[in-house]
């Protein structure tokens, strides 16, 4: 799925320490790992945000692509904007690696 997300992307990718780790073994000149990445992030960066709240940035942010898989997990936390506020416009199953299916939806604002 990294390589997808990689793919999906096109430019530079932006995430935190934490979520690098999910990305080890990949090598790209487009990752950008940094603490403050939304911050950072430029107008056509993109984000890979799974630890972050995304509230005080949603003004800023054009596109969203969601992820889900198809069973539940535990959580200490969990996606801080509204999705009722926002237009799907794209959503795709596909089978990852260590899941059966998993979703990809597009939202925009």
């Amino acid at each position: 799925m990294n390589e997808r997300i990689l793919a999906l992307c096109g430019g530079t990718l932006r995430l935190n320490a934490v979520s690098a780790k999910l990305f080890e073994g990949i090598v790209s000149a487009h990752l950008t790992v940094s603490d403050r990445f939304l911050d950072e992030a430029g107008e056509d960066d993109w984000c890979f945000a799974e630890d972050t709240i995304l509230k005080p940035y949603e003004g800023r942010i054009g596109k969203l692509v969601v992820f889900r898989w198809n069973r539940l997990y535990p959580s200490d936390r969990t996606f801080d904007l509204n999705l009722a506020e926002w237009t799907l416009v794209s959503q795709v199953d596909f089978a990852g690696s260590s899941h059966d299916r998993i979703t990809e939806e597009v939202y925009t604002k």
